[in-house]
Formats: structure tokens, sequence, C-alpha cells
């Protein structure tokens, strides 16, 4: 094939050394912009890195860790001596993209024929006066407690407690803290590609207080829901509550795919997708940008929401976090949930959704009615953490702590569960999955090991259906690593006995 001609490609990518944008993400929008509208189509190679280093007049290093990134993401490919292209598996995008205009990360889209629920309506035409303003090894959802920068939540959360103005004591803004909904659309636009405005960004108490948001507003009872199986149990329980008719999807290598519903249900209406395209929850398996765009074309052609749960997003161990499915979105279709859980603790009950415009303030409204659980004290601090540069240095102290107790936790593995479990690293999350022989009876594993104290979760616990693999969690997180070693040496004597 034909190499690229530099200039044609490098004509439609403008670099401004004065953005406050970094350089490596004006030069990652500009590739993304030229192959999502056509102007690279798949299969054309790239100039090397050298030349659009020099055309460009930027450091190679940059060149090089954008082309890595957009290879995770599945824009690019590598072949071995011949250089980079523009992935072949790309479906045709011009006329599907042609309406996002990428140099405005808050243009508005359209969501025609949306509505809210009945239930939903009611809450939000609901008339309302507002103010102005004993922890186990090996846990899979748990993060490094112990490592948490206490001292700057101390001394943050002091600037308001010693001399708190009437504004600090009242009521934050429908729809959370407003100055925390700017923090946080302005980290997501850089670090995940998300497409928003703050007042798209709805604070809760955590992703079950979006779950529950969500289901309220725009579910009404009987409609169809399709979950990913084995999927997050806690969401099908919201889903369930509100009287929804949960539908479990198989997965694939890719997870979540529209085309394995089980038939009775494939040609009936469905309402609302829930997915974990980054890490997909528990299996791990990272959805691709192929897969991604056939999902969201399902959508708009089945008139159906999707729910986009970033549970743990941000650790992410083989590049930077992938850019979410929101961000492809040009027809509101996706609802983005993230939360505070992971990268800080449980105990501070914070998250945020991402709606489309058209709804915002019906979520801001209905929110403020069902939820104030998350103090504004808290908003407040998080606040300040995110925009003083706490929240990012803590995220990059912590990803390589995780990445190296995952690494400890493999070694060990390697040398004392082997021929017991089979465990493969995984790019991004709190826990491995370690698979277990198909004879073995994997309730009885996960019981044995909660009564010597590992809290490891069964993979049926989070099945509709039968899985074709029998298995538990194991969560490498939460554990300081120099415990990792004997935790493992003691879950290995144990399997012995019962395998």
């Amino acid at each position: 094939m034909a190499k690229f001609a530099s200039g044609a490609l490098l004509d439609g990518i403008k670099l401004d050394p004065n953005s406050l944008s970094p350089l490596y993400r004006q030069l990652y929008t500009g590739i993304r912009r030229l192959i999502l509208s056509g102007d690279l189509p798949p299969g054309i190679k790239l100039p090397a890195s050298r030349t659009i280093a020099t055309e460009l007049s930027i450091s190679r290093t940059t060149v090089i860790n954008t082309i890595e990134q957009m290879i995770s993401e599945g824009f690019l490919e590598t072949r071995r001596g011949a250089g980079t292209y523009v992935s072949h598996h790309l479906p045709a995008m011009t006329d599907f993209y042609q309406a996002i205009d990428e140099d405005d990360p808050e243009q508005d889209v359209e969501s025609p024929n949306l509505k809210l629920s009945r239930r939903g309506q009611g809450y939000a035409d609901q008339p309302h006066q507002y103010e102005p303003e004993g922890i186990y090894t090996f846990r899979p959802s748990q993060s490094a407690y112990e490592l948490l920068p206490h001292e700057v939540f101390a001394r943050l959360t002091n600037r308001y407690q010693r001399r708190p103005t009437p504004a600090d004591l009242t009521y934050a803004d429908r729809g959370g803290f407003m100055p925390l909904r700017e923090a946080i659309s302005s980290y997501l636009k850089t670090s995940r590609s998300i497409r928003c405005t703050p007042e798209q960004v709805i604070i809760t108490s955590g992703t079950q207080s979006a779950l529950h948001l969500i289901s309220q507003l725009l579910l009404d009872p009987g409609d169809a829901v399709w979950m990913e199986d084995p999927g997050h149990m806690a969401a099908r329980c919201v889903f369930e509550g509100s009287g929804a008719n949960v539908v479990p999807v198989p997965l694939d290598e890719q997870g979540f795919n529209p085309e394995l519903c089980p038939p009775e249900h494939k040609d009936k209406p469905v309402k609302l997708a829930y997915v974990t395209p980054s890490s997909q929850h528990p299996l791990g398996c990272r959805m691709p940008l192929t897969r991604r765009i056939e999902l969201l074309e399902w959508a708009q052609q089945n008139d159906s929401w999707i729910f986009e749960d970033d549970y743990n997003s941000e650790f992410r161990y083989t590049g930077r976090p992938l850019a979410a499915l929101q961000g492809l979105d040009k027809s509101g279709r996706v609802l983005y949930v993230g939360s505070f859980t992971k990268i800080l603790y449980p105990g501070i009950r914070l998250g945020y959704m991402i709606v489309p415009s058209s709804m915002s303030e019906a979520f801001a409204h209905a929110s403020t009615i069902m939820q104030r659980s998350t103090p504004k004290l808290i908003q407040q601090v998080i606040t300040d953490f995110i925009n003083e540069g706490f929240f990012a240095t803590h995220m990059r102290k912590m990803r390589k702590i995780y990445d190296q107790r995952q690494k400890v936790l493999l070694a060990a593995a390697e040398e004392h569960l082997k021929g017991l479990v089979d465990i493969s690293p995984v790019e991004q999350g709190f826990h491995c999955n370690a698979w277990l022989p198909d004879h073995v009876d994997a309730q009885e594993v996960e019981d044995t090991l909660r009564q010597a104290g590992y809290a490891v979760n069964n993979i049926d616990y989070y099945c509709m259906r039968p899985y074709r693999r029998k298995g538990f969690m194991i969560g490498f997180a939460g554990t300081p690593e120099e415990e990792i070693p004997a935790g493992v040496q003691g879950l290995a004597k144990i399997l012995r006995q019962i395998l």
C-alpha cells in the first residue's frame, strides 16, 4: 500500500503551543478527527513518527505516545516492519460522525424522540422550593485506604470548617456544587474525551444513586433493560426494583454484543442497555472501537439508551485511560456514570453522571428531590482537591502502586497457584480472575476461602444464566504489597485441600 502523503495529513492538524490542552491531546484529537471524518480511510499508512514530529515541530516522544494510545483504542494498528496504519476493521464513519465538531467539546447534540418515563416526568414536574446555594485479604473492589492523603483532606476540610460562611452551610446547587461540576467536566474532557458542559454533570452519592435516578426518570414498569451477563449485580437489583424487565445478554471476547441477545427478546423494544465498555465487570475485557460504534448505531436505530458504567476507568496499567464511549456519541444516547469510590474510598459517597443537555434540568431537579446525600462540605473539599492538583498527583501514585501490587500477585501465583487456578494479568481494574477446573464446585471454593478470611467473589454471583467457566475474583489493589505473597501461599494451601 502506498504511503500516505505526510503533507496532506499534517495540513489537517493544527497545534497551539499556548493552549491549555497538552500537545499530545491536540495531536490525538487532530488524527482522530481525520479518521472519523474519513479523510484518513481504513488501511492508509501514517507517516513515520519522526516525520510527524519534524513537520509539526513537536517532540517525537509526544508523537509516539499519541500513536501508542490510538493503537490501544483501536484507531490505529501496526504491521511488523511495515509501519502504522489506520485500523482496517473500522467501518465507514464519515456520515455517522459528520455532525460532530471536534473543536467544540461542549457542542450540543439533539436527542430526538427521547422522553422521560411517566414516573420520571412526575418527579421532574414536582413543585419544590430550592435553597440558594472489617477489611479482608484480596477484596476485589477495595482501594488502598492506608495510602489516602489524609493530611491533605484534613487541611482542605479545615478551610470550610474553621470559619464557615452562610453559603457553606446551606444546600448545594441543583445537580450538585457547581464548581465541582465544572472541575469534573474539565477533567473528563482531557482525560476521557468526554463531551459535556458543567450543566450536564449531575453529582450523585455514587453509582447506585445514579442507577436509581436513571431508572426512576427513564424507565416505566415493564420496560426492557438489556444487561451484560455476567454483569454488575447491584445494577441488576436497581433495575428489577424499578419494575424493569431485565434481559441477560451473553458476552463474547469483546464484551457486550446485542446480536447475542436471547432470540425471544431480540425483536422486542429495549429501553436501555447497561454496559461497562472500558473494563467489563467482572471479566475485565475491553470493548474495541468497532464494537463501540456498532453499539451506538444500534442504540440510535432502536431508540434506546446506553448506560456507560465507568467505575474503575482511571486505573489502567498499560497506558493512559481509554476514551469513553460517551465521547463517540453523536445522538445523545449515552448516560455516562463515574465515581470517586475506587479513586478514594466508598465512605465518601460521591459520584457523578453525564446526561444529555436536553435532560440536564430534569435530572438536576429530580436529583434534588430524590437525594441530598452527599454533603456540600465533601463536594467543596473534592473541588479543591481536583483544582489544586492533588487529585492528579494521587492518581499517578496509585496507578503505580496498584500496578506493582498486581505484578507481585501474579509472581506469587506463578510460584504457588500453578496447576490449581489459571490467573492472567489485567490492563485495568482492581482484580484478576482465578479460573478453576471445570469439575470444581465454585460456590464451595468461595465459601471455604471466605471462612478463612479471603474476600473473594464467585463469578457465578454475577450471572443470570450459567457461565461457561468457573472461577472467582481475587483483588490486589487493597492488599498491601508485603502481605500478598503470604496471602497467596495461604490461599494455595486451602485450594490444594479442596480441589
